[in-house]
């Protein structure tokens, strides 16, 4: 679909970015502009800047940058045509009419199915037919409001009970497939149902759309206790948390981080409307970053009590410290699990054990006191050499010291020694670091333009290039007195190249110099990368001088190049390549 030029304007200007990037990632104001954790990387301090002047971002850890186009294409991982239509939604303009927009039209396809298979499963549930799976969450202790709340729905035993239902409202096999509401057989080519004889569980993400589900086994011969949604165009569970719908909207800066869909709805259930899960797999550095952009502080990890739920802890507390989220760490005794602990003890034991959790750090400390015997030499110096390994690894300085003093009045050593030690480890780290980075310079693979890999072997024209871009950009005027000297022949790397070319050809048209203009024709990285152009070469100052040096830059090499293809010239090509410098002498 092919998007003019001022539908694109009026868009982006009914768009405010502080307004867009806001309602994702807290914001901090800093001067004129504001700063916020980057949302594209893990980090603690905030490097990514929202320039309100110029409706841009720009983050100077990880390089994402853009207009508020830009930013909804990397956030919500749509294709720019979808991000367009996405902010036009947001402020109700209208999208022109066309059939090519095919990545929306599946999203939103496949939004539609799920809604209607979540009505199906629901309304299944509580007819006589579902009694089977209603009596299940009745005897985990679920009441009608609960299941109502959550959609909790039923996939009768049958293999096409949806498909035939799906059928009457005009969806196919194929897109129900690709949807992962169907299955396709492998040696019939017959589609079934994906979810059969299960309890099940929609995935509501923050803006209400069910993107998925879940299917609790409760009968039958399939040995997968629990089956969750493929990855769709709408779904997945690397980025998606479990009840996170109803945390975000509890209030508070904490969440619950727990394992299972049924402790999160018996927490729910409970009081603790905080409680969230991750679906079928472990904690990640997307989930990671989507709780810091929704502005939490703390996570309490409520994991289960077996080896496989300390082993997801200790991954956990490692992948939310990157991201500055404090880790509390519930320790469950006389139960497996919180929803377990709840009907064993009830709503206010739980509330205290919440109140009790510990520090991640002390919780990895007692750990490691628990497997050593500090009543003896060997003990203590194995929990010694331990926990001088584990307090290297706290990234703040402050922390680090609070525990090295710790961990010396527990020993009974002094504390320089135990200073000492961990020092010790973070220089041999620093040093192992420069050693690597040494390596990458000598062998020229450090800094590598992953967008422009050209530039490495052509530095300074690479330079040149982007100051002539830039001015382009700023100086939309400067065209002519550039294509008089310069062609896109001249260009030595192939993206600036592609860039100059319809840079060039848009300006021509008389069009405006705008990114958004361009954006269709570029990946959302590659979009990233003009900004970044632009940003590096904003404080340069824009006149003749300047734009001539980048000229000769480029005119030199040219010129160089033909040079060296005199010795291959023909007798004619010689001549005419005599008269063509006489004539520029002259």
């Amino acid at each position: 679909m092919r998007l003019s030029e001022d539908f694109l304007l009026r868009v982006k200007e009914s768009n405010d970015i502080y307004d867009v990037i806001s309602s994702y990632v807290p914001l901090k104001k800093t001067g004129t502009d504001y700063v916020c954790n980057c949302p594209f990387h893990s980090e603690k301090t905030p490097s990514c800047h929202i320039y309100t002047a110029t409706q841009s971002f720009y983050c100077f850890g990880c390089g994402a940058a853009g207009d508020v186009i830009n930013f909804i294409r990397l956030y919500e991982h749509l294709d720019y045509i979808e991000s367009v239509k996405f902010l036009a939604q947001r402020v109700g303009i209208p999208m022109p009419e066309d059939g090519g927009d095919d990545g929306a039209k599946k999203r939103s396809r496949t939004l539609e199915m799920n809604r209607e298979a979540g009505r199906f499963f629901h309304k299944y549930l509580y007819s006589p037919a579902g009694k089977e799976g209603l009596d299940y969450l009745y005897g985990r202790g679920l009441t009608d409001h609960t299941i109502r709340t959550y959609g909790l729905g039923y996939a009768p035993d049958s293999w096409d009970t949806l498909r035939n239902h799906m059928h009457t409202l005009g969806y196919g096999d194929a897109e129900m497939a690709e949807a992962s509401l169907l299955s396709k057989s492998s040696k019939s080519d017959n589609y079934f149902d994906f979810f059969k004889y299960r309890v099940m569980f929609p995935f509501i993400d923050i803006r209400g759309n069910i993107v998925g589900f879940s299917g609790r086994i409760i009968g039958g011969d399939d040995n997968r206790k629990y089956l969750n949604t493929k990855a769709t165009a709408v779904y997945n569970k690397s980025t998606f948390l479990y009840s996170l719908n109803h945390a975000k909207n509890a209030g508070g800066s904490s969440l619950i981080m727990c394992e299972g869909n049924l402790d999160v709805i018996a927490m729910f259930q409970a009081g603790f409307k905080n409680a969230v899960a991750t679906c079928g797999t472990a904690i990640t550095d997307a989930h990671a970053r989507t709780i810091a952009n929704l502005g939490f502080k703390k996570i309490i990890l409520a994991y289960d009590s077996d080896d496989a739920g300390q082993k997801a802890t200790a991954r956990a507390m490692n992948i939310l410290d990157k991201v500055g989220i404090t880790a509390n760490v519930l320790t469950i005794q006389g139960a497996k699990d919180p929803d377990e602990y709840i009907k064993n003890f009830g709503k206010e034991a739980f509330e205290l054990l919440i109140g009790n959790s510990e520090s991640g750090m002390e919780y990895e400390l007692k750990k490691l006191r628990s497997s050593v015997d500090l009543t003896t030499p060997e003990g203590k110096s194995e929990y010694l050499k331990k926990a001088v390994d584990f307090i290297a690894n706290i990234n703040s300085s402050i922390d680090r010291a609070v525990y090295i003093s710790t961990i010396a009045q527990e020993c009974n050593v002094n504390r320089s020694n135990v200073d000492l030690a961990v020092n010790q480890i973070l220089r041999r780290r620093y040093k192992a670091k420069e050693n690597d980075r040494r390596r990458e310079i000598i062998g020229g693979t450090r800094s590598r333009d992953k967008i422009n890999p050209d530039a490495m072997r052509y530095p300074v024209e690479t330079q040149a290039e982007r100051g002539i871009i830039a001015f382009l950009f700023h100086s939309p005027d400067f065209l002519k007195k550039i294509t008089d000297k310069i062609s896109s022949d001249d260009f030595v790397t192939d993206f600036n190249k592609r860039l100059f070319i319809d840079l060039t050809a848009m300006i021509s048209c008389g069009l405006s110099n705008d990114v958004a203009v361009l954006s269709e024709r570029y990946t959302a990285e590659e979009v990233a990368s003009i900004y970044k152009l632009i940003h590096d070469n904003s404080d340069l100052p824009y006149n003749v001088d300047r734009l001539n040096d980048y000229l000769n830059v480029l005119i030199k090499y040219r010129d160089k190049k033909q040079t060296k293809k005199v010795t291959d010239m023909s007798a004619d090509e010689l001549r005419q390549f005599a008269d063509k410098i006489k004539n520029k002498k002259s």
